[in-house]
């Protein structure tokens, strides 16, 4: 399983716009291997965390960033995140 995040300091207003993007994105078509995704909000800070069912997975639709949640979302009010991805050795799951 991979962990991705994306991150961005956006101001309130811009925030806006991408609250409004990631509602697009929950109700349409999701990239293969996407299993969970979550925005979340530090301050000014937006994070949005992904875990994808594998790597190939993740760089496919990290290869075409229309099809990636993240760079879609923080798209929409022009900003472009910092990323990183994680492989996850390591799983506590819900009872």
């Amino acid at each position: 399983m991979i962990l991705s995040i994306a991150s961005a300091a956006v101001d309130e207003p811009d925030a806006e716009y991408i609250y409004s993007a990631w509602s697009d994105m929950v109700v349409g078509d999701r990239p293969d291997g996407l299993l969970d995704c979550y925005l979340s909000k530090t301050e000014e800070v937006l994070h949005m965390v992904s875990f994808w069912d594998s790597v190939d997975s993740h760089d496919r639709a990290l290869s075409d960033r229309e099809t990636h949640p993240a760079f879609g979302v923080f798209a929409a009010c022009g900003v472009e995140p910092q990323h990183a991805t994680y492989h996850v050795i390591g799983q506590l799951g819900h009872r």
